[in-house]
Order: C-alpha cells, then sequence, then structure tokens
C-alpha cells in the first residue's frame, strides 16, 4: 500500500496536554491553534469534479475545502464568509446529492457555558462550483449537530445533536423538523436501510438499539443492545453510544463497527445483531467504513497512531489488514482517523483527527 499524506496547515506550537483538557476558550485564544489546529472530519468523493469535498474542524469557522485529485491541491469554499464563531466543525455530516450539491450541518466544540451564546448548528445546502451556502434551518436552538444521514427520495435529514443526545427528522422541502426526540445516546454514523428505516440507539444506561421508519412516522424501542455495547460506550466521547461507523451492505443487511473496534451485522427486519469479530484484534474503533468497487467492504481499525486499512468479504465475513496506514515516505502514521471515501480510480482518503504534535492531515492510499 502506498500512501501520502497531504499537509493544508501546520500548527508551530504543538499542544502538550490533553485535547480533552483544554476548551473553546484556550483553542481561540491562540492565534496558532485557532487558524492552524485543523482536522478532516467529513469527506465525501464527487465523481464529476474527481474531487474529495472536506469538511473540516477549525476553530477560524474556516471549515469547507475541495481537494483536486488531479492537481493535488486543495480549494477553499469560503465558509468562513457566512458561519457564526461556534460553527468550527463538519463532523460526520456531508451528504452528495444527485444534482451534485452537497447537504451538510455544522457542529461545535464549546462547552456547556457558553450553550446559551450560540444559535445551533445550521442544515446548509452547498453549490460546489460556485461555493454558495442555501441555509436550510437550525434543527435545535443552541445545540449542534455531530451527524446527519440524508434520504434524498423521501426529501429528509436524519441527525443527532450535542451537546443534548436529541434524534431529529428534518424535511428538506418545508425547511422545518418533523420530529425532535431526546435519546439520550448517540452514533457516530448511521445508514438506511434497504426501507429507508434509520437505526441508531436509545438511553444513556444501556444504549439500546432502536429504528425510525420515515413512512409511519414511528419510532420502534428494542429492549436489546449491540453485542460489545459494555465496552464501546464513550470510547468516541463521553455519553457515546457504541456505534462508530454504519453502512449498507446492499445484501441486505446493516454493517455496524461498534467503538470497541468489531464488527456487527444487522438484520433490520428482526433486530437481530451478530457479532462477526475484529479487523485488527487488540484495538479498538471503527470509524468510518465503505463499499468498495470490488463489493468488499473497507474501513480503518485501530486508534492512535496504530491505524490500520482492512477489508472484509460480505459472503463469508473474512478480515483483511491491508497494512499499517503511515506516508510512504516520511513514517508519519495517521494519528485517530474519522471518516474515508473511494475516489473513482479506487483510491482511499482518508480523514484525520485529534492531533496534537501537529495538524490533521488529508490521506491518500493506493492499494
Amino acid at each position: 500500500m502506498q500512501v501520502k499524506a497531504h499537509v493544508l496547515r501546520e500548527i508551530k506550537e504543538p499542544v502538550k496536554v490533553p485535547l480533552s483538557t483544554l476548551g473553546y476558550r484556550d483553542f481561540t485564544s491562540n492565534e496558532d491553534w485557532y487558524h492552524n489546529l485543523i482536522s478532516f472530519t467529513s469527506l465525501r468523493y464527487l465523481k464529476e469534479r474527481d474531487s474529495v469535498l472536506c469538511g473540516m474542524t477549525s476553530f477560524d469557522t474556516d471549515i469547507m475545502y475541495e481537494f483536486s485529485c488531479r492537481d493535488k491541491k486543495f480549494r477553499c469554499l469560503d465558509y468562513g464568509k457566512v458561519s457564526e464563531k461556534f460553527e468550527i466543525k463538519i463532523h460526520r455530516s456531508l451528504h452528495i446529492m444527485k444534482d451534485g450539491s452537497a447537504i451538510g450541518a455544522t457542529a461545535c466544540l464549546h462547552r456547556e457555558d457558553q450553550r446559551g451564546e450560540g444559535p445551533g448548528g445550521r442544515i446548509f445546502r452547498l453549490d460546489i462550483e460556485k461555493a454558495n451556502y442555501d441555509f436550510l434551518g437550525i434543527p435545535v436552538e443552541y445545540d449542534y449537530i455531530q451527524t446527519i444521514t440524508v434520504d434524498e427520495k423521501r426529501g429528509l435529514i436524519y441527525g443527532f445533536t450535542y451537546p443534548v443526545f436529541n434524534f431529529f427528522v428534518f424535511d428538506m422541502k418545508k425547511r422545518k423538523n418533523r420530529r425532535v426526540d431526546y435519546v439520550g445516546s448517540i452514533p457516530h454514523i448511521v445508514a438506511l436501510d434497504d426501507k429507508g428505516r434509520y437505526w441508531a440507539t436509545w438511553n444513556n444506561r444501556t444504549h439500546n438499539l432502536f429504528r425510525y421508519d420515515p413512512d409511519n412516522d414511528k419510532m420502534e424501542f428494542f429492549q436489546h443492545n449491540l453485542p460489545q455495547t459494555k465496552n464501546s460506550c464513550s470510547l468516541m466521547y463521553p455519553g457515546a453510544g457504541p456505534i462508530d461507523g454504519m453502512i449498507n451492505g446492499g445484501d441486505g443487511f446493516l454493517y455496524i463497527g461498534e467503538a470497541y473496534g468489531n464488527i456487527d451485522r444487522l438484520n433490520p427486519e428482526t433486530g437481530e445483531v451478530y457479532d462477526i469479530g475484529k479487523p485488527l484484534p487488540g484495538e479498538t474503533r471503527i470509524p468510518a467504513l465503505e463499499k468498495g468497487p470490488d463489493g468488499r467492504l473497507y474501513g480503518i481499525a485501530g486508534f492512535l497512531g496504530r491505524c490500520h486499512l482492512f477489508s472484509m468479504d460480505l459472503k463469508n465475513g473474512k478480515f483483511e489488514d491491508l497494512g499499517h496506514i503511515r506516508d510512504s515516505e516520511t513514517g508519519e502514521a495517521l494519528f485517530i482517523g474519522h471518516d474515508l471515501c473511494f475516489a473513482g480510480d479506487g483510491t482511499i482518503f482518508i480523514g484525520e483527527t485529534d492531533t496534537a504534535h501537529r495538524a490533521g492531515y488529508l490521506w491518500e492510499c493506493k492499494i
């Protein structure tokens, strides 16, 4: 595997304490960190443009870029010109529509003492060529948006808010919520099953499964959870549920990467869950899953510089470790993977997050 780390910005002053011990005021008061301590948190491939749309974390709110796969150059999409100060992240909240536009949503990192100062995360539709933003609405006042899943057929956007873990259903045409429900748990990213139903978790203690059926506007609460829920919860961040990555396998099942580092197969008709196993034994986190052009499932496994790219055969559940993700020239390792996407030629791009000794990079992997 050939790996290249693409650098957009770089910090001069490393952060020498755990990131979790610092807050919004700390990062915004340091000029270097304010502009340059970035992460690549959401990635989507743009087929017609042969580029990667990059949703980022940046405390200066410059959080939308496009990366040309041909020229290997970044283009700023000028989100900083339309932002408010707490919109510092596109967490796992990008979707490419059939007309080539993008749906996105903004996340935050300020603490509870400033919660009442921000209006709340916004959903937007982006004309990528013109770098023009159409803001559709704020689903929940004061709270920001950690993740969205778009049902273009029904014109619905599903999402979760932070720091209060609300589940919302937003109607794009009407530009307002269909519903908002407090559920007490939160996933990293969610996929829809073949009937367009949304699966996630509820309750801040048990993190049981729930299923939302948009055709009946009904939530069904299950009384069981995922196999490694006990080991998975709060690994992403305090209070987070077990769902790290999720994808519709195209074979009637949903595949879930738990934060513990294992892959589950979910039967959406019964809610039954089967633990397939760990792609990288001894390691936690499966932050991103995608189906490759060969029909196999691909993902990132591992944490804190020990991240590996893996594939899984959906027919027999066998894993293949494709290698440690580190720059082929410098040896620098991917610190924490956050999202991935396939380019048109099969190249895999990976977004990196939560670095402290340097900025986060965009990683290009050729198998």
